[in-house]
């Protein structure tokens, strides 16, 4: 009998635990939040619990915004958007998903991430699409000189590689450079910037220091590079990076008024905590 009952009393217990882990905490305009939604970011994107929960809360934010704005994106977009990646990377749609099977991530999955982007950006379109006038020759120049560093070319560039065939592990080890993360390699290096291609050149010029580039594929794995220094950098003139002057402004003016959009959404959303997380 005090087997039974303590079995029973296990049982209660895990039950119950699981009710609290599934249980509803906070609550942005009618649209839950769980602990176990908590939780979860906190641990997939490595952020502490109050920032995990702000992030959740512009999530429903977001999808609001979307169902008030009509956006929608339908299988044959997400398949659209899978071929044109699959042909950046020199390989079909079937190929792209072994690859992306064979590192661990269910093609379901993958297939979200891609919808999600898309919804994001579709989104993102429509917001901005009344907020930003086409800058003037003058404030292109005055934002060049402000931001000349950006819009310079060193002899060569300090970084901390980081590679590895599994991309979560990778971003773990981004989001703790100091730690050791298994299957992550790093090696520190100088690179001269004539032995960079284009591409990579630009990449990290624009990254800035004491910052990681984006997470690129290169043969089988994946690789990051951190930003440490930049050697001797020479300014190259304004008419020759004017296009990459315009799309930084742009992409900055873009950043700032959604930032903007959302705050105010944040202001006035009417945000209820039921269980503190």
């Amino acid at each position: 009998m005090l087997k039974i009952l303590t079995a029973f009393a296990l049982t209660v217990a895990v039950t119950l635990q699981a009710g609290l882990v599934d249980a509803v905490s906070i609550v942005v305009n009618d649209q839950p939040i769980t602990l176990y939604e908590i939780y979860k970011t906190e641990h997939k994107l490595g952020l502490s619990k109050k920032k995990a929960v702000e992030h959740l809360i512009r999530e429903k934010l977001k999808k609001e915004e979307m169902k008030r704005l009509g956006v929608q994106v339908d299988d044959f977009d997400v398949n659209n958007e899978i071929e044109k990646i699959a042909q950046q990377n020199g390989i079909d749609s079937l190929k792209l998903r072994s690859v992306i099977e064979q590192r661990g991530m269910r093609w379901s999955d993958y297939k979200n991430e891609v919808k999600q982007r898309l919804l994001q950006e579709k989104l993102y379109k429509q917001i901005l699409s009344t907020k930003i006038q086409p800058p003037s020759e003058a404030t292109l120049k005055e934002y060049y000189k402000l931001h000349i560093g950006e819009f310079s070319i060193p002899e060569a560039v300090q970084v901390v590689q980081y590679s590895s065939a599994d991309r979560k592990a990778l971003m773990e080890q981004m989001q703790n450079p100091m730690a050791q993360v298994p299957g992550v390699s790093q090696q520190a290096q100088t690179i001269p910037a004539d032995k960079l291609n284009r591409q990579l050149l630009f990449l990290l010029t624009q990254t800035p220091k004491g910052h990681f580039t984006q997470v690129i594929p290169v043969n089988g794995q994946y690789v990051a590079f951190f930003v440490q220094d930049f050697i001797n950098p020479h300014p190259i003139p304004f008419e020759k990076v004017k296009n990459q002057v315009y799309a930084k402004w742009m992409e900055e003016k873009r950043k700032e008024a959604i930032k903007s959009h959302f705050d105010k959404l944040r202001a006035s959303a009417e945000v209820k905590v039921l269980r503190a997380p």
